[in-house]
């Protein structure tokens, strides 16, 4: 074992000049090492089960709808009310694993918290695709999303602290690729495939997981922050096998000053609201989360096939469900190789002002054919071009970057409880969106729940020009000092 030194100081504060070095930090970057994205890629593959919760309803709800019981499980067609139980109880029950589950992460540690959640999303699966009632559909569906709400909070943490301050946002942003990705897998599989045979096709991707992620190691900051020096040596070696034995010594004392003075404090919500820099964390990393949700995502992407069937364009709705999948999976990976040089503000703004745009245009369609316009037969083409519009300028940053946020605004030990409370509050919105909008477009016409997707739209670009701070390239430590001037 290559000794350290620095790693078998006694407890105390670092020197005046491992601060200075650490802050410097003149050791040019070294490329990313093929265990770290064999890591990144592992973990990731139980994110992409869980965002097929994104993408299932759009064809289940095809399925639930028909009369025929070789299609339909349920043996009669789903009510409007019965699709927005089912699309909006299960997201809404999550806030309470939004609120528990993450909190694992502090107490049996961020990878065993993510193996055991992986082995019940399994088993919700599987009671998900042997439902025959609708209240045992609705149940399997709420212990999944709630499961989920858990992987949310607990998997971006796992990857801040598992990567460095050049790289955390590329591969939060490779995260997020995995929700069109998740989408898209539903779109491919979902028409073919009965509904319990498609069910369980979205569970396949845990099968490699359960046995990959073993090689893992888990968070180098959770180590250390359990007194376990030597074996945070070795996840820092492993994950950054390429450095040299001095910058590994650089990389271990960032993470202890990030937790000086913080091993064995106990974070809740409300000492995190007493703290100015966090508070300020918790404000800013909810205004990308607003805008993700409120810009009408849930909507567009959980019944896309149902709406665009109804919008007799030229192409089939599941057609452009999985079209507009590609699309979106190749936008994601495109942003996440850009983000770090383009930053996290601009393409916000950007992204917003792209997907008002969009909504509008959806929305004049949808109206046009309300009123039975004389012209529409010749605009079939507007949805079609809007929605290709809406998913690039979603995927550059609204789709993407709302992830990474949170976990650059808080200190390790702050992570759990933050990611709990924004978890929560996104999942509030999604609840809220997938139970109104059956029943609103019902009321007041689809053309005008877009409007209003528009309207918040180029609201969320408006506030992120003028509040928004760019943290791009920041340590941990810089962002922090940032959120006390703020």
């Amino acid at each position: 074992m290559v000794h350290h030194p620095d790693i078998f100081r006694p407890e105390g504060t670092l020197t005046t000049n491992e601060n200075k070095n650490i802050k410097d930090d003149p050791i040019k970057k070294k490329p990313d090492t093929v265990f770290l994205y064999f890591t990144v890629g592992t973990v990731t593959l139980l994110m992409l089960v869980g965002c097929t919760t994104f993408g299932w309803a759009s064809p289940a709800v095809i399925k639930l709808k028909s009369e025929n019981p070789d299609v339909n499980p349920l043996g009669r067609p789903i009510t409007t009310v019965e699709i927005s139980l089912l699309a909006g109880m299960p997201v809404l029950s999550s806030l309470i694993g939004s609120y528990i589950l993450p909190r694992l992460a502090d107490i049996i540690g961020r990878k065993t918290s993510l193996q055991i959640i992986a082995i019940g999303m399994f088993a919700s699966i599987v009671g998900i695709a042997f439902s025959s009632e609708i209240y045992l559909l609705i149940i399997s569906c709420s212990l999944l999303f709630n499961l989920f709400a858990g992987v949310w909070g607990i998997l971006p943490i796992y990857l801040t602290e598992i990567c460095e301050d050049h790289n955390r946002t590329k591969f939060g942003c490779l995260m997020s690729a995995c929700i069109p990705l998740g989408q898209l897998y539903c779109y491919v599989f979902g028409p073919p495939f009965s509904l319990r045979d498609f069910t369980l096709i979205t569970a396949v991707p845990l099968v490699p997981f359960f046995g990959l992620f073993l090689f893992a190691p888990e968070s180098p900051v959770y180590l250390l922050s359990k007194g376990k020096e030597e074996d945070c040596m070795k996840a820092l070696m492993k994950l950054r096998g390429n450095k040299l034995k001095t910058e590994l010594e650089i990389d271990f004392n960032k993470i202890k000053l990030s937790l000086r003075d913080t091993i064995d404090q106990k974070t809740d919500l409300t000492t995190l609201v007493k703290i100015r820099e966090s508070r300020i964390g918790l404000l800013i990393s909810m205004m990308p989360v607003s805008g993700q949700y409120l810009c009408g995502v849930p909507v567009m992407m959980s019944l896309l096939a149902p709406i665009f069937n109804g919008a007799s364009t030229l192409l089939s709705g599941n057609m452009i469900a999985v079209i507009v999948g590609v699309v979106k999976c190749l936008t994601f990976i495109i942003t996440s190789y850009i983000i770090e040089r383009t930053g996290r503000k601009p393409m916000l703004v950007l992204s917003s002002v792209g997907s008002g745009l969009s909504t509008l245009l959806i929305g004049l369609y949808f109206y046009l054919k309300y009123i039975d316009s004389v012209i529409i037969a010749k605009l079939q083409w507007l949805p079609i071009a809007s929605v290709f519009l809406y998913i690039i300028s979603y995927s550059l940053g609204l789709g993407p970057i709302p992830q990474c946020v949170p976990s650059e605004m808080f200190l390790p030990h702050q992570r759990s409880t933050a990611h709990s409370f924004i978890t929560a509050y996104s999942n509030t919105l999604y609840a809220f969106y997938l139970l109104v909008y059956p029943l609103l477009a019902e009321a007041i016409g689809t053309y005008a729940c877009f409007w209003i997707f528009s309207g918040t739209c180029f609201a969320g670009a408006v506030a992120f020009y003028y509040v928004m701070p760019e943290t791009r390239g920041k340590s941990i430590m810089e962002i922090q000092e940032m959120l006390k001037r703020y």
